[in-house]
């Protein structure tokens, strides 16, 4: 099964976009527009997240094998990869596991290293919007409320419910993310080394890229650049979206 896709541009050249947990390639429509009068886009909805197919196993070795179909399946040579959280973890786990497939890899805001798990309430969250049944988004935003999620969030999540007969359900796939979220949160490639041009993003408030990191990264990647985008947090691209389009025109051009 190939991922579905949006492309934007008519260029040689070419960048795949890859969105983190519950997002969707919709979270970078704007930015891909933006870019795509310079290299041709390629914005993704991983495995069991948008309108791609779902699968009960969720790991980055199958992650990063759904973008090997994919570009295969697009016939792209030497694709520049940049993911976002997750999804930067699925690029990452793509350039190591296959090294001569990409030109250069772009990593927002997360290193490659294990994380602590805290989702586990947001997870059992959202599956108590989807077992309310509810018909409308302010049923959903009032349960995330009284969950005690964060406005941002909120309005985040809810932009990934679409109408299923009567009632509102998530096009994440709960069932899977919750199975493997402890896996999502490792990151396991030991020997593994891409020497290809890398450059990590880090939002300048954000604490998922610390000082501490950079040897833990460049043990994977030793030919690795690190940009900081002041006042942005984890969500960079949103945060400081204008130069967060200038840092990655600058880095593709």
């Amino acid at each position: 099964m190939i991922l579905n896709s949006k492309i934007l541009g008519n260029h040689e050249k070419k960048i795949l976009i890859l969105h983190g947990l519950f997002g969707s390639l919709d979270n970078w429509l704007s930015i891909a527009k933006e870019l795509s009068k310079y290299i041709q886009v390629h914005i993704i909805d991983l495995r069991n997240h948008g309108k791609s197919f779902h699968e009960k196993n969720h790991s980055y070795e199958l992650m990063s094998f759904d973008l090997y179909n994919y570009i295969n399946h697009f016939k792209i040579k030497k694709p520049i990869i940049l993911g976002h959280s997750m999804g930067g973890k699925v690029a990452m786990s793509y350039a190591l596991n296959y090294p001569d497939g990409l030109q250069k890899l772009i990593v927002v805001d997360i290193a490659p290293k294990n994380y602590i798990n805290n989702y586990n309430k947001l997870i059992n969250s959202l599956i108590r919007v989807e077992k309310s049944k509810i018909s409308s988004r302010g049923q959903g935003k009032l349960i995330l409320e009284q969950e005690n999620i964060d406005f941002a969030t909120i309005q985040f999540l809810l932009k990934n419910l679409y109408r299923d007969k009567k009632q509102l359900v998530f096009r994440f796939n709960l069932r899977a993310i919750k199975n493997s979220i402890d896996e999502l949160m490792n990151f396991d490639f030991k020997n593994y080394i891409w020497e290809g041009q890398t450059f990590f993003i880090k939002g300048g408030d954000s604490k998922y890229i610390l000082d501490s990191d950079l040897k833990l990264i460049n043990n994977y990647f030793s030919n690795f650049s690190l940009v900081t985008i002041d006042g942005a947090n984890h969500w960079v691209h949103y945060d400081q979206k204008e130069k967060f389009i200038s840092s990655i025109k600058n880095l593709i051009t």
